[in-house]
């Protein structure tokens, strides 16, 4: 089974710290998606902004912008 790279406005899970995260794909690179997360994951993550790069391996598509 081929696994589904994601597209701008596809909403996304992912690992980190120990924590799932849903994001939404704001760009599509070669090797990774850059994503918007809220702004309560982002300080759960002790991040300073909302945006974050995952790695095409490590996330799931949850459902489709399109959808």
């Amino acid at each position: 089974m081929t696994k589904k790279t994601a597209n701008i406005g596809d909403r996304i899970s992912f690992q980190r710290k120990e924590i799932t995260i849903e994001g939404v794909v704001g760009v599509v690179r070669d090797n990774s998606v850059i994503v918007d997360i809220s702004t309560e994951s982002s300080q759960r993550l002790h991040y300073d902004t909302t945006k974050t790069i995952v790695k095409h391996s490590n996330y799931v598509v949850l459902s489709s912008g399109t959808s």
